[in-house]
């Protein structure tokens, strides 16, 4: 057991390298990230408490994946297996739980900690044992993969926002909506095999604009559900619900840009904070796509 939290702490690591950073910095890294969170909390306790609770839980339920555990089965015995897995549901949830503590959330923290004791027990295959149907085609494959990986999420979102919707709190089911397209950009951190592109046949501009198409359209189709009994209840909220799906027609094609601009490695830290930036100050993306735009443009012509 001591020997598979030496490899997951080596991985980190290595991860952290990959992005740039020292491991030296994992835990004052973790200990920012907290504490921005202690004080997004203060400032919107009710939005930021939903949020934080999401993400942990998203965190589990990834951690709960089926082929995952079922190779930590035939690793370990019954005894080390549930105790790694118990550990790291216990490592992901426990600052979130003291972040809920001091703010005097005690219903999710007790419901964060029994959704990390359940998916000890309980593996995603259980919930579901055959493949996802999704409504989205066969390429790009972005949507098809991150869609099976957060079904359960985007579930628990859509219950929600109709909750919302159902006792007049237009709000939440805008928040959920947002939810979504935050959820929906981070799909595109998968990269794929430089084979892939090169079996394409589009131009580099094609492909983008292609990418962009269906990204645009995809993530319209995961929005709708809200969007459409949200403009119908609510008509006077019309131009904030276009707003907020505005802000993800925006979102897609800068993250699809920045993909493959740094094409083929991943997104590292400095790009990723200008991705923070952009989300806290919006109108940034309108002026920084171009410049991720052009940019995957040329790496494509090299890559291809």
């Amino acid at each position: 057991m001591k020997s598979y939290f030496n490899l997951q702490f080596k991985i980190i690591c290595r991860s952290m390298k990959d992005f740039g950073l020292p491991w030296l910095l994992i835990f004052p890294s973790i200990l920012l990230v907290y504490t921005a969170l202690f004080y997004l909390l203060q400032l919107y306790p009710y939005w930021a408490a939903y949020l934080i609770f999401l993400l942990n839980f998203q965190a589990l339920f990834s951690l709960a994946e089926y082929n995952r555990n079922d190779f930590l089965k035939l690793t370990f015995n019954n005894l080390d297996y549930y105790l790694i897995r118990m550990l790291e549901n216990l490592i992901i949830s426990l600052g979130t739980v003291i972040l809920f503590i001091l703010h005097a959330k005690f219903d999710l923290a007790l419901l964060l900690l029994a959704i990390g004791i359940l998916f000890v027990f309980v593996s995603t295959n259980s919930l579901w044992s055959r493949t996802i149907p999704t409504p989205f085609k066969k390429y790009p494959f972005e949507f098809i993969i991150g869609f099976r990986k957060t079904w359960l999420l985007l579930l628990i979102l859509y219950v929600l926002a109709y909750i919302g919707l159902a006792y007049g709190n237009q709000n939440l089911a805008l928040f959920c909506m947002f939810c979504i397209c935050i959820c929906t950009s981070l799909y595109y951190q998968v990269i794929e095999p430089n084979l892939i592109l090169w079996n394409q046949n589009r131009k580099p501009v094609a492909f983008l604009n292609h990418k962009f198409k269906r990204g645009i359209f995809q993530l319209s189709l995961l929005l709708l559900p809200i969007l459409i009994p949200l403009v119908a209840l609510f008509p006077h909220d019309i131009s904030k619900a276009l707003i907020v799906w505005g802000l993800g027609l925006f979102l897609i094609p800068f993250v699809i840009s920045l993909k493959y601009a740094v094409f083929p490695r991943k997104v590292n830290v400095a790009e990723g904070v200008i991705l923070g930036l952009c989300l806290m100050f919006y109108p940034l993306v309108l002026f920084i796509i171009p410049y991720y735009y052009f940019k995957a443009i040329q790496n494509l012509k090299t890559v291809q």
